[in-house]
């Protein structure tokens, strides 16, 4: 699945979101002092925000990934109420049911954040159910609506949208239809979900329906094919935090770890898996290039700070990065900081490489050799043009870095207009320098940079009788 297939498979897919809305607030301060009044921090306030949360981010997240969705809500007729209505009529393109009521208060959730680290989160909520008027309306919104989507999320945050007899009503439609539901439950009672197309509990909602340990793959399959039997649910798929996601279906059952990452919140994450899943299910996408998907999505999201939402170009930037040879320096240091996280060896090599020749070849033969991953720095026009004359270079830039992209042995390729490549080698900090010569490597460009993170420079001998002017001379 690359960039393009998902962008058309996001474009094609309607989704029919229906949930429990809430307001995420986030203030971020600092402590700097005790209170007299009693042995607690002083926090002092410096700025906050307010987002959707719940089912307002899995819409957040649709919408960011280009999705048509339709948001089915009610909220209490209030004042946290209308903010959440004033931040949703600001999302262009919005098809939004938005049902208030007087007698319910709408929920919040504020968070206190310290250097990104959360001290303490406060919940102003009210749980009890809705008026039969309410959910009158979301039925009748639904019913309007649902032939128009060809997929229908529900959103369960057990803030009182979703009653039992609502919910087996609307899984019952779809289903009628030949709509696949997705659900992320938080009641406790999962026959309110009886005959969806897939659920996705997290481990501790799997442990306590099932009343079964679930701390491995194994367990996890185990724990998956209960809920299956037990409640008529097609697919159920775990998301396990750290360990990452099991998918128990009935023809296969798959597992997917997680990348290890710095984790600065993990807000929302389960509702960017739910908006992913959503597109990949409406256009039949394998379930495991689905489920790679989805966990991409959510290893960028808990490396954000809040509830985020994630778009296409965060959700393929891996692949545009590392499949893409041809790269800016800004993207190079993105590649280089992950190579090292890996202790992959990084070599660096720079040249005019005009007319590729045996000694080229020779020459990053015995570079890559030495290292892991190669990044040949060429010559711009202009640059070459300095050093070999106004007739120089044969091949333009674009021509040169294509052909070495087509290389096994380059796995990076940037061009550089400057008189050396030392601001490259100083900012990339590089394992190993090449050269290609009979250099002294003190006289290398970067031999007194790269000793100073401890890195070496090489000198590689020239095949004799391998140059591109000798090359130009034979043709004239």
């Amino acid at each position: 699945m690359n960039y393009k297939d998902f962008l058309f498979s996001c474009s094609k897919t309607k989704v029919l979101l229906i949930g429990d809305v809430m307001l995420d607030r986030y203030v971020v301060g600092h402590v700097n002092k005790i209170s007299p009044e009693a042995p607690v921090p002083i926090f002092l306030s410096e700025k906050s925000k307010q987002v959707l949360g719940g089912a307002g981010n899995v819409y957040n997240n649709l919408v960011s990934l280009g999705v048509k969705t339709t948001l089915i809500s009610a909220i209490g007729k209030d004042n946290i109420g209308n903010q959440i209505e004033k931040i949703v009529k600001k999302i262009k393109n919005n098809n939004v049911y938005l049902f208030k009521e007087k007698n319910k208060s709408s929920t919040i959730k504020t968070r206190y954040s310290v250097n990104g680290q959360q001290l303490i989160r406060v919940d102003e909520e009210n749980t009890k159910n809705f008026s039969s008027l309410v959910y009158k309306s979301i039925l009748s919104s639904f019913k309007k609506e649902l032939l128009n989507h060809n997929v229908v999320i529900l959103s369960d945050y057990n803030k009182g949208i979703f009653t039992k007899k609502l919910t087996n009503e609307l899984i019952k439609l779809s289903n009628l239809n030949k709509i696949p539901v997705i659900v992320d439950p938080k009641s406790k009672d999962f026959s309110f979900y009886q005959n969806a197309f897939l659920i996705t509990p997290n481990q501790l909602e799997t442990v306590q329906i099932t009343n079964l340990p679930c701390n491995n793959n194994i367990e996890a399959k185990q724990c998956g094919k209960y809920i299956m039997k037990k409640f008529s649910i097609k697919n159920v798929l775990i998301t396990r935090g750290d360990k990452g996601l099991t998918y128990i279906g009935r023809k296969e059952n798959i597992h997917v770890p997680t990348k290890k990452i710095e984790v600065f919140d993990v807000s929302g994450a389960g509702d960017t898996v739910l908006a992913v899943l959503s597109v990949c299910i409406s256009n039949k996408i394998d379930i495991k290039k689905s489920l790679e998907l989805s966990n991409r999505a959510a290893r960028i999201v808990v490396g954000k700070i809040g509830t985020s939402t994630v778009d296409l170009k965060e959700l393929f930037e891996e692949e545009r990065l590392f499949l893409n040879k041809r790269n800016t320096l800004l993207e190079l240091k993105k590649i280089v900081s992950e190579y090292k996280k890996k202790n992959i060896k990084v070599g660096f090599t720079n040249g005019c490489f005009d007319i590729l020749h045996l000694g080229h070849i020779n020459y990053l033969e015995e570079s890559k050799k030495l290292c892991d991953k190669l990044i040949i720095a060429i010559n711009s026009d202009e640059s070459v043009k300095k050093i070999k004359g106004k007739n120089r270079p044969i091949n333009n830039q674009n021509d040169r870095a294509k052909i070495l992209s087509s290389l096994n042995l380059c796995d990076h390729v940037v061009i550089f207009s400057q008189p050396t490549p030392i601001k490259l080698i100083t900012s990339l900090k590089p394992h190993i320098i090449t050269k290609g010569g009979d250099y002294k490597k003190e006289k290398v460009v970067g031999y007194k940079e790269i000793k100073k993170w401890s890195g070496k420079v090489h000198i590689i001998n020239f095949t004799k009788g391998m140059s591109t002017t000798s090359i130009i001379n034979k043709i004239n």
